[in-house]
């Protein structure tokens, strides 16, 4: 009974207040998966506390079951089960064939198995008391079946030898097997190095979270004061990666730490509940993202950015709350939500970004945002050498660059098309790219040099830049010499202008990709008087803020 009980703690630590909300269409799930650390960023270890300890366990099914606990503020170590040097309790991972190795105790994949497997938890706990009892430096491995595993060997010679010399005379009679390397394994070790358990299982996952003594839930990775978390943890290793590392925890909780880190904490209530509303509805239409590696979203700008504990704010918790299970749809159907920092005036449609045309993501006027906000206005030079190193550096060889003009705009002013112009060659970027060409703040810009004149046509003034232009003469066209040219004003004025231009001038407006939600904008509607499904509805036109009832 007092095991359930428990049991039944430890469940309402992570999961307390959760009330699934649906309708025929759309299901909000209990919890979400986020990728602390996956893929690229996976981890080889580290460390796990909370103040008041963890709990230690494995998760099948959606039923989890404890194995030991950590009932002390110490951290406790995990880490991939492959080749490790420990050195004052801190251990470096090193490969088999570094010519190289950290100096310190040498740990590999290799360990010894004593005797048969164990029916149960409680009996492979006991037959390890009794191991442990004789002398034996021995811990539990569960790999689908209980077992008790000793040593971390470098070579199946090292652990023969160490069985020949030490282990047969111990355990008479018992079977002694060497454990070959495997790549889905994890040992968790106590604070000082000690191994505590291998974890090794095919069909379920390593859960640690803290006990519910804590309050709030919380635990600590790498003893980082700004690396806090609410709800659990899940370690898998997948084929050819390091561990992947997973914070399951409630959407309303996993928003907690999403809003600050998107918009911060200090903006208007109703701005902040907008960005609440957006940020659960992009998770609702991204829940599948990762689904290969088994969580929903990562915690950087790739999905949207979430610091968890350490920057929740009472302001931005509230925001969550009065707007807990809220969504923004189109047509019964969750939308696809967007935001970024600062239109500098005007939102952009998504097939001038992205190519594709969506309904609701349409230009709209922004007229609220400040003028003082961050990159509302922006500038930056680059040289033409620069450009042609940029050039280079993804694999367009241009040669040297004789222009950078923008050649469309949309209707809302962001370039759609940018041709970059060489002595060799041209390169055309076209929609989004025009950003990302440069890695300017957004798409919305213009461009001038130091060879760039003014004209007067029929339609009024425009400029354009001397670089690669031609100058009809009597004798026909001739290309400009690339020096400097003298220019005749229509008053006898004359200037001195080079043909090739030595730098690129580019002014700006906002900071983002421009589609739907302006952070900076949604402040100043806000301020204004506005509420937060109003300026979502702004920002995402036909679209209706919901709760979806049960």
């Amino acid at each position: 009974m007092n095991k359930r009980i428990f049991i039944v703690a430890l469940i309402l630590c992570i999961f307390i207040s959760i009330i699934p909300i649906s309708n025929a269409q759309i299901i909000i799930p209990e919890v979400v998966r986020i990728g602390l650390y996956a893929e690229s960023t996976s981890v080889s270890s580290l460390n796990v506390s909370a103040e008041k300890g963890l709990t230690i366990g494995s998760l099948n099914g959606g039923v989890y079951s404890p194995i030991f606990s950590e009932s002390s503020s110490n951290p406790i170590i995990v880490r991939k089960d492959s080749y490790f040097v420990l050195n004052n309790n801190k251990f470096t991972e090193y490969k088999s064939t570094d010519n190289t190795i950290p100096s310190g105790e040498k740990l590999g994949p290799y360990h010894i198995k004593i005797g048969a497997d164990y029916q149960d938890l409680s009996s492979a706990n006991a037959a390890l008391s009794t191991i442990k009892g004789s002398g034996t430096i021995a811990y539990l491995a569960f790999v689908d079946s209980w077992q008790i595993w000793s040593g971390f060997f470098i070579d199946t010679n090292s652990a023969q030898v160490h069985i020949q010399n030490a282990m047969q005379a111990a355990f008479p009679g018992v079977q002694l097997t060497v454990i070959e390397p495997n790549s889905n394994r994890i040992v968790v070790t106590s604070f000082n190095g000690d191994a505590q358990l291998i974890f090794g299982s095919n069909t379920s996952v390593l859960r640690i979270q803290p006990l519910p003594e804590n309050n709030p839930c919380i635990f600590k990775i790498n003893s980082n004061e700004k690396l806090k978390y609410r709800g659990g943890l899940e370690f898998k290793r997948y084929s050819g990666s390091d561990m992947t590392v997973v914070n399951t925890l409630p959407m309303d909780q996993y928003l907690y730490g999403v809003v600050p880190a998107e918009i911060g904490s200090s903006a208007n209530i109703e701005a902040l509940k907008a960005q609440a509303v957006a940020a659960r509805t992009y998770t609702m239409a991204n829940l599948d993202k990762h689904k290969k590696f088994n969580f929903n979203l990562c915690r950087t700008t790739a999905c949207q950015v979430y610091s968890g504990y350490s920057v929740e704010q009472k302001s931005t918790n509230t925001a969550v709350d009065q707007t807990s299970g809220n969504l923004l749809t189109y047509n019964n159907k969750i939308a696809e939500v967007f935001y970024f920092s600062s239109s500098g005036g005007k939102t952009e449609d998504a097939k001038n970004v992205w190519g594709y045309d969506i309904p609701y993501l349409k230009s709209v006027e922004d007229k609220y945002e400040s003028g003082k906000s961050t990159n509302y206005n922006w500038e930056t030079t680059l040289s033409a050498q620069k450009i042609k190193e940029i050039m280079q550096g993804r694999g367009y060889n241009l040669g040297e660059i004789t222009s950078v003009e923008v050649t469309k705009v949309s209707d809302a002013g962001r370039v759609l098309e940018l041709v970059i112009k060489g002595t060799k060659d041209q390169k055309v970027y076209k929609l989004g790219n025009c950003r990302t060409a440069f890695s300017l703040n957004s798409q919305w810009y213009t461009i001038s040099s130091d060879s760039e004149i003014s004209f007067l046509n029929s339609n009024g003034p425009y400029k354009t830049q001397l670089a690669s232009k031609k100058v009809l003469t009597a004798d026909g066209l001739k290309d400009l010499p690339s020096s400097n040219v003298t220019i005749l004003s229509g008053d006898g004025q004359k200037k001195v202008v080079s043909s090739t231009a030595n730098s690129y001038k580019i002014v700006g407006k906002g900071w983002g990709h421009g589609i739907g939600l302006s952070q900076e904008g949604a402040k100043g509607m806000a301020n204004a008087g506005f509420k937060y499904d109003e300026i979502l509805t702004h920002y995402f036109p036909g679209t209706v803020v919901e709760k979806p009832t049960v």
